[in-house]
């Protein structure tokens, strides 16, 4: 099946949120349902571009569920996260996913991560403002015009906003932080930055109960992404769990308590 045809007066354009609205496609959302939230996810720059590590739990008045994707890539360059309903989440990464999609259909040209990042505001908005299901994401990813991996938050009502060093979203934010505020350096590699990242998921997983750490007992750990001039790249899972028994077996050794070296 084609792409409907509008008249000029009507054709929504490269807006897919538009384009939606002139499909007379809406959502009709139950008011005072409880949703599960997915909770806390990083994104660190590097030298060579971005390290993500999200937890993988959704949480609600008990543990929804312990294996949720909480990043995604958007494109080859760009990962999307989000934390807040984790339902609405997952609709809101696919959206975003079209959303992009449909620009570059309708105007044979590729969004610069920095228009990718400003795309997303209305959404957040049309979500944020007309629905209870809140969702606030963060996208990062490397910049292929200007070489170098960039971080952007956004605001409840969708205001966007970039950081030179770091982003952290879900309720795991305030122990995620002071680890990458401890750790962080504008010229780490790759691999430094994957230690610093998972560490922070780490300490907001063992301080914050609404965030799920490393669960060695049924073998699922956050899981790490690196966004570089190579794109897109999700860590294996036996790469994952060494890096967090490696921060456990530390943590182990000194019994928990803090003191010592960062790492």
């Amino acid at each position: 099946m084609g792409l409907p045809l509008f008249s000029v007066g009507e054709d929504p354009g490269p807006s897919f949120l538009q384009y939606l609205d002139a499909q007379g496609v809406t959502r009709s959302l139950p008011m005072g349902v409880d949703s599960p939230h997915a909770t806390t996810v990083v994104a660190v720059r590097a030298a060579e571009g971005v390290v993500l590590v999200g937890d993988r739990q959704a949480t609600g008045a008990y543990i929804a569920s312990r294996d949720v994707r909480k990043i995604e890539a958007a494109d080859r360059f760009t990962a999307i996260a989000i934390s807040g309903s984790a339902a609405m989440g997952m609709e809101f990464i696919r959206m975003a996913q079209l959303s992009f999609e449909h620009y570059e259909k309708m105007t044979d040209a590729v969004l610069s991560l920095e228009g990718k990042a400003n795309y997303l505001s209305p959404l957040i908005q049309r979500n944020n403002l007309t629905t209870p299901f809140l969702v606030l994401p963060l996208l990062a990813g490397y910049d292929v015009n200007r070489r170098r991996g960039r971080v952007f938050e956004y605001d409840g009502a969708g205001g966007c906003y970039e950081r030179s060093d770091f982003v952290t979203i879900g309720s795991g934010t305030p122990f995620a932080e002071s680890a990458l505020r401890l750790g962080f350096r504008d010229d780490m590699t790759i691999d430094e930055t994957v230690e610093l990242a998972a560490l922070a998921v780490y300490e907001a997983g063992d301080n914050d109960p609404a965030t799920g750490g490393p669960d060695f007992v049924r073998n699922i750990f956050p899981m790490i992404v690196t966004v570089t001039d190579a794109g897109f790249e999700e860590l294996s899972h036996d790469e994952t769990a060494e890096r967090f028994r490696a921060i456990h077996e530390r943590r182990t050794a000194s019994g928990g308590r803090p003191g010592g070296a960062l790492r």
